[in-house]
């Protein structure tokens, strides 16, 4: 395929996800849809066929190939952190996840609450048609508004017709009263928009019922730390990571990819302020969910 790139009070689910490692400035001039190439040869484990001889947009159909997703990038993010979960993705064979309700509770999960629900076919021509219906199926670049600091990068990645555009635009919707003057920025935050409320909607009939995602894998970045208390007092848990884990902490600096089989007990009882010890040492861990075949690459 050629390529171009609930309990207690919940926060509402946002748009924002906290993303990302490090901090972001306003960077250059433009953001833009970067097309990336390779040519189709017929493999890919699922290939893009979705939508083809139906009438319908050509998209991949693997469970670890992706449709659409909306994610955020950058601004002011912990230094321990990896990519954070995306606002959303709809994967090839046909699953939509995204985050669900946030837990107002301190020391929080230290996994993130994802969500997955099937999407059907229908569902898929429906926002791939409103993808294009926004002229998100081409190329396209994006002026950087003035004057705004350490705010996030919105990257809508989608896969149709045999080709995958990456459409980033920094600060969308931050300017003035939240809409955008900029015709090519309005119709992408349009997009987001259209596309979160059908992802979010209670009575689509393409869309199934929510249940958990189960990861196939972890993420995760660890960093030496003193488990010391927290100025309220609270003192961390500490924990043995898992012998079996495939992976040993101090390979984790920057990011590793690792079973969930091994991890996904340990993981899910941990806490913001758990602790892991592996060879004597003790981190802090980041953690995110792969979704959709993504990868310490990505």
């Amino acid at each position: 395929m050629r390529r171009r790139h609930r309990v207690l009070t919940l926060l509402p689910l946002a748009l924002a996800v906290t993303v990302a490692v490090g901090l972001s400035s306003c960077g250059d001039d433009d953001s833009t849809v970067t097309g990336r190439g390779g040519s189709s040869d017929g493999d890919g484990g699922g290939g893009g066929g979705g939508g083809d001889g139906q009438g319908g947009i050509e998209h991949p159909t693997g469970a670890d190939e992706m449709v659409l997703e909306i994610r955020e990038e950058g601004g002011l993010a912990g230094p321990q952190q990896v990519a954070g979960p995306a606002t959303l993705v709809v994967t090839g064979d046909g699953r939509l996840v995204q985050a669900g309700p946030v837990i107002e509770i301190y020391p929080g999960p230290l996994l993130p609450n994802l969500q997955q629900r099937t999407i059907s076919e229908d569902g898929i021509q429906q926002l791939l048609a409103l993808a294009e219906d926004h002229g998100l199926l081409a190329d396209v670049t994006y002026p950087n508004p003035d004057g705004v600091m350490d705010a996030p990068d919105t990257v809508v990645t989608i896969s149709a017709g045999g080709e995958t555009f990456e459409h980033r635009a920094y600060a969308l919707g931050f300017e003035g009263d939240g809409a955008e003057t900029d015709e090519g920025r309005a119709r992408l935050q349009d997009f987001v928009s259209a596309a979160t409320e059908l992802a979010t909607s209670t009575d689509d009939p393409s869309l199934g019922d929510e249940e958990p995602y189960q990861a196939g894998s972890y993420l995760i970045r660890a960093t030496p730390d003193q488990p010391d208390r927290t100025a309220d007092g609270l003192e961390p848990s500490i924990v043995d990571w898992p012998a079996g884990a495939g992976v040993r902490l101090a390979d984790a600096s920057d990011c590793a990819e690792v079973p969930a089989a091994a991890v996904a007990t340990v993981l899910a009882e941990a806490n913001q302020l758990t602790r892991f010890v592996d060879a004597g040492v003790t981190y802090a861990l980041s953690v995110q969910p792969s979704v959709a075949g993504r990868s310490c690459r990505d």
